[in-house]
């Protein structure tokens, strides 16, 4: 039961606020770069109680994708080093529990760091003229094809939210192609000029 600041992640907002403050009058680039909701599944007590672990719904299949060789499967990569975790085989009903549990917090805590940093864009009146651009590094197994973590190449694996915010551009969208993240510093340099 701490302050978000107790974590890394609540630091790395307080430092990009901070960043915030003083390069308000100039042009400027910020990358703040967030651990969560990476393993370990750990986050301050408030947001844990955001969920009743009973009410989280599991995965939609776990059976192994149709023709998926014993090569495109994975033995939950770091998840296995951690203790509480079998070595082999699959994962008691308790632990998947806890661990979609752990993954909504950390989720939730992610939500309220950028918020944060957001909130303080606005309130510097920063937003009115500021790209912003968030993306997560990779998908993510929660027990879906009876496998955790990201070591495969299925796509929820593959499969990372990119979100670009543009000021002057009101309206919601999607991309119509694939989009990849070696296409974000071309997007920024034309949304910048």
């Amino acid at each position: 039961d701490v302050d978000d600041g107790a974590y890394h992640d609540g630091k790395d907002a307080e430092a990009a606020i901070q960043a915030l403050k003083e390069l308000k009058d100039e042009s400027f680039f910020l990358a703040v770069g967030f651990h969560k909701p990476h393993l370990p599944f750990s986050a301050p007590t408030r947001y844990w109680d955001l969920y009743d672990p009973e009410a989280l719904p599991g995965p939609e299949t776990t059976d192994a994708p149709e023709g998926a060789t014993r090569y495109s499967l994975t033995n939950f990569g770091e998840l296995r080093g951690y203790s509480n975790i079998p070595d082999d085989g699959p994962l008691t009903k308790d632990t998947s529990r806890t661990l979609v549990h752990g993954y909504c917090a950390c989720v939730s805590y992610m939500d309220a760091q950028v918020g944060r940093v957001l909130a303080e864009l606005k309130r510097l009146g920063l937003d009115e003229n500021t790209v912003v651009i968030l993306w997560g590094d990779h998908g993510w197994k929660l027990g879906e094809h009876g496998s955790w973590c990201k070591h495969t190449n299925f796509e929820i694996d593959t499969r990372a939210p990119m979100i670009v915010r543009v000021p002057e551009r009101t309206s919601g969208g999607r991309a119509a192609g694939l989009t990849e993240f070696v296409d974000i510093y071309p997007t920024l340099s034309a949304l910048c000029d």
